[in-house]
């Protein structure tokens, strides 16, 4: 029955209403849209428009041109549907099963009409309606149409009456000579549809009967707002009588929601592509060439980001989150050396960029990524399962009053939580609880008219997408005008009162240089929110190779415990505080990546991966074809001095140093620094000179 047709028996309509009904109880977090179809109805008395609805596979753009359905019948309106996939591509066929959703008779000459004469029909079916009330004209699944657009545009829809609404639905927006005439574009309006948020998420879950926090957090940080995965994940734990580890299993349903992902990719080689892209964090084509291992053309690539799961941020492009993560639990499966592969060489990719630029400019952004591929699976679980959009912005007085109300409402709501965490090597599981009062220790000792005072950039607001604000962090800077303070305040004071007079001298460096930070606090309302906890995470991450000299001092929590020792930090042997209960001994954390400190740190966080193919046995006889000259570059390097400052030491020219190392690395049959550092650690033995 086509979903225009309103010719149904009474037991059908009794039948139909209550479906409607369900669906509309169901309908959550699309009402802006719905809000502005209402808009546009109420405006097509006095003109008409084109409304281009599109969206990633699953995303519920049918449901919503459903809900549009509905509210154009309560208007009296009619609501045409088409589907591209329900007729042949051509304007003949195009016409005639327009014809029949307009229930005009249609005689055997006329089915072999020619298209114009079938056109100029369509068109006063149209105007009629038009004269009767109004007119929705819908086309679903609108990238199937092919060349038939083309017709659609520039013949059909410029001879339709003015007064007709046009909704365009599909998988992208439409482009092309839509966009390049000014004329079209007055028409049209965007609509994106994107994944339901928490909230939205949440309702819908409260109307299938989930009232259980803890159960709604699982299901939302499994399904990440997605409604095609959200309904089938309701489905399969329904039909389980809603028994708890129903919810941890997806029984298919993400095998299902990708297959709805690849209809897109007929391509073989464009599959692969998306492989490689999905063990990604975010990509571009210089690191999806470096992962392939091989140069990825541009018209390759720009095939891969016009898919409509992959969607373009600020430094390159990512993968839907499901897709990501379902292509890659398969893809480890599958081929799990393949997997570990592209893993390795984008390791070594964030290696060397780091190693390139850490003394030209910053590399917070490089950092967050590179521990991406190095980081344990804890790490990668607490804080890289959501890539949800933060913006961190500093403390100032238009945004004072927001920021005092946030730690008031902190300080009234706060709870417990429970993070649960599942090692996908030892398939062990961990729960991890953070008490109501640990979980206000993230505020203690903050006085925001101090630290505001001592330095404008300390205090900064974490604002989600939306713009609300979901956090704030806390960092000081460790210089000559913030030491006082570091030296007498609650949380920092017993590290530095600790240390020796000459370390501290080294740390009175002037104000526009820094001899390191302070992470005094980074406060989220809820540690078991995936999405909060991974802005949280992000912040320190950031900070750990860009600040030199880092130091926390976090509640004497286990989570917070194991999360530093994750990312390299060394607890200080030489001081503890009581600051947070005056009774729990809480240690300080600290990561030192100051000059060649760097190179050992670097090397540290990679000693449990095997970043090198497998040396043959005379890897060591190769080392010993090094001239005594090539061996003193390589010592140097090593070290993690830069060519410019091996060519200092040396007596050299920056490019003799640059010749060196090429002789070298064509040597060992190695292509970079990195390989050169851990060749040399792994066989932990280096030819005299």
């Amino acid at each position: 029955m086509s979903k225009g047709n309103d010719n149904t028996r009474d037991v059908g309509e009794r039948f139909v209403d209550e479906i409607e009904q369900i669906e509309q109880h169901f309908m959550v977090g699309r009402e802006k849209e719905v809000q502005f179809f209402r808009e546009q109805l109420s405006k097509m008395k006095y003109k008409g428009s084109i409304l281009n609805i599109y969206g990633t596979g699953g995303v519920g753009k049918s449901y919503l041109l459903d809900e549009f359905r509905r509210i154009a019948h309560q208007a009296q309106m009619r609501f045409l549907l088409l589907d591209s996939m329900d007729f042949p591509h051509n304007p003949q066929d195009f016409c005639l099963h327009l014809l029949r959703l307009l229930r005009c008779n249609i005689s055997k000459e006329e089915h072999s009409d020619q298209r114009n004469h079938l056109l100029v029909q369509c068109q006063e079916a149209f105007q009629r309606e038009v004269e009767m009330g109004g007119v929705i004209l819908a086309l679903d699944t609108f990238e199937e149409l092919g060349e038939l657009e083309y017709w659609f545009r520039d013949e059909f829809l410029t001879q339709l009456h003015s007064k007709v609404l046009v909704i365009i639905s599909g998988r992208y927006p439409i482009q092309g000579a839509w966009l390049s005439s000014p004329a079209w574009r007055q028409l049209i309006y965007p609509m994106p549809i994107g994944d339901l948020d928490y909230y939205s998420v949440k309702e819908y879950l409260n109307r299938s009967g989930f009232q259980v926090e803890a159960d709604i957090q699982r299901i939302w940080n499994k399904t990440k707002g997605h409604p095609l995965t959200l309904s089938l994940l309701m489905y399969t734990t329904m039909s389980d009588t809603l028994q708890p580890m129903a919810i941890e299993e997806d029984n298919g349903v993400f095998a299902q929601v990708v297959h709805t992902w690849l209809k897109e990719l007929p391509d073989p080689q464009l599959r692969e592509l998306v492989e490689a892209a999905a063990v990604l964090r975010h990509f571009n084509q210089e690191l999806l060439s470096c992962a392939m291992g091989r140069p990825i053309p541009t018209e390759e690539f720009l095939k891969l980001v016009r898919l409509s799961f992959v969607r373009r941020v600020d430094r390159g492009w990512l993968l839907h989150d499901l897709m990501r993560d379902a292509i890659t639990h398969e893809l480890q499966l599958r081929t799990p050396e393949k997997y570990g592969e592209i893993r390795k060489r984008c390791n070594l990719y964030y290696y060397d960029l780091i190693k390139e630029s850490v003394h030209k400019r910053s590399v917070a952004w490089e950092t967050a990524e590179w521990f991406y591929y190095i980081g344990d699976p804890a790490i990668l679980a607490f804080f890289y399962q959501n890539s949800g959009t933060y913006r961190w912005e500093p403390l100032s007085s238009s945004n004072w009053s927001e920021a005092e109300r946030y730690i008031e409402n902190r300080r009234l709501s706060a709870k417990e939580a429970r993070i649960a965490y599942t090692n996908p090597e030892t398939l062990e599981r961990y729960e991890y609880v953070i008490s109501e009062e640990e979980n206000l220790y993230t505020l203690k000792h903050i006085h925001l008219q101090e630290l505001y005072e001592l330095d404008l950039s300390i205090v900064k607001l974490i604002r989600d997408k939306q713009g609300g604000l979901s956090g704030l962090s806390v960092i000081i800077p460790i210089n000559i005008h913030t030491l006082d303070y570091l030296l007498t305040r609650p949380l920092s004071s017993s590290y530095f009162v600790s240390l020796p007079e000459p370390r501290l001298k080294e740390m009175m460096v002037p104000r526009e240089t820094n001899a390191g930070y302070f992470v005094k606090t980074i406060d989220i309302p809820d540690f078991a929110d995936q999405s909060l906890r991974a802005a949280a995470g992000l912040t320190f991450i950031t900070h750990i190779i860009s600040a030199g000299f880092l130091i926390a001092a976090p509640p004497a929590n286990p989570f917070f415990g194991e999360i530093h020792l994750g990312l390299g930090c060394q607890v200080a042997k030489h001081a503890v505080h009581y600051d947070y209960d005056g009774l729990t001994p809480t240690p300080y954390y600290v990561i030192d990546t100051r000059g060649n400190k760097l190179q050992s740190y670097l090397n540290k966080m990679l000693a449990g991966f095997d970043m090198l193919d497998e040396r043959r046995e005379d890897a060591q006889e190769e080392l010993s074809s090094l001239t005594p000259r090539e061996i003193e570059v390589v010592e140097l390097t090593i070290q993690g001095l830069t060519n410019n400052e091996i060519a200092g030491k040396l007596y050299l020219s920056e490019v003799t140093v640059k010749k060196h190392l090429s002789n070298v690395f064509r040597k060992l049959n190695i292509k970079n620094r990195s390989q050169l550092a851990f060749l040399i650690g792994k066989h932990n033995s280096f030819p005299n000179s």
